[in-house]
This record gives C-alpha cells, structure tokens and sequence, in this order.
C-alpha cells in the first residue's frame, strides 16, 4: 500500500498556486436512474442506468495577502465566472484532480485570537478528469 499523508497537497486555480492552503476537498455524485419496470420475474429488484455526473468542493486556508492565487478566488467570487482547478493529493505520489468551476461561496473570517481565515465552495461545471501524473 502506497499511503499518501495530506501534507504535499496543492491547489491551482486559474493557472496560479494558491498559497497558504490547508484543506480541500471534493464530492463526486452521478445520479442513477430507475428504470425498473412491470416483470413476471424477481419484481423485487430494481434497476437502474447511469444518468448524469456532477460534482463541487471547498478550498479552506489561512488568508495570503501577497498570493495571486488567492486574490483570483476572491475576485472571481465577487464576479461569477468559469476558471480552471487543479487539486492534487501529492505533488511527488500524484494524485489530481483537475476541471472548470464556478466559485459559489467564499467565507472569510478574522478571529483576535487567531488567523485570518478563507474558505470557497466550488462548484463544477463540465467534466472533471483524474490524473495520477505529478
């Protein structure tokens, strides 16, 4: 087993590193549809076929004022629009994940006793591709 520690993970939007990141993650969901029907035999079971894919996540950090990365999630976040990301597992295993997406939330939030902290949803659109290519 080639077991992958979370602490050589990186995230890539719109072409820039997105620095100070410590969290991310992904939800893949593809709908399955039933399509079971009247049958004189075994009517107990259902049956299904694959419908549609789709699929979002969240990035979570410590805000970076000097990261172009970050600056590129904030403004896309005030003026919706479509960028390239890349999250990968490991930057020498491998591991990425990589689509286009739309930025649906962003959470920043400053505690006196503590870090400045940023966070976005995202939100897929089209096909998202898996690599296991550093």
């Amino acid at each position: 087993m080639a077991a992958v520690a979370g602490k050589k993970g990186t995230v890539t939007y719109s072409g820039g590193s997105v620095a100070t990141v410590n969290n991310w993650s992904l939800d893949l969901t593809n709908d399955m549809l039933d399509v079971t029907s009247f049958t004189t035999s075994a009517p107990q079971w259902r049956e299904f076929i694959d419908g549609l894919s789709g699929w979002s996540g969240d990035i979570s950090g410590i805000f970076d004022s000097a990261s172009t990365g970050q600056n590129d999630l904030i403004v896309n976040s005030i003026t919706p629009t479509t960028a390239a990301v890349i999250l990968e597992m490991d930057q020498t295993a491998g591991g990425k994940f990589n689509g286009s997406v739309f930025l649906s939330g962003m959470s920043p939030g400053v505690a006196i006793d503590g870090t400045a902290d940023i966070s976005w949803t995202l939100q897929g659109t089209g096909a998202l591709a898996y690599t296991t290519t550093t």
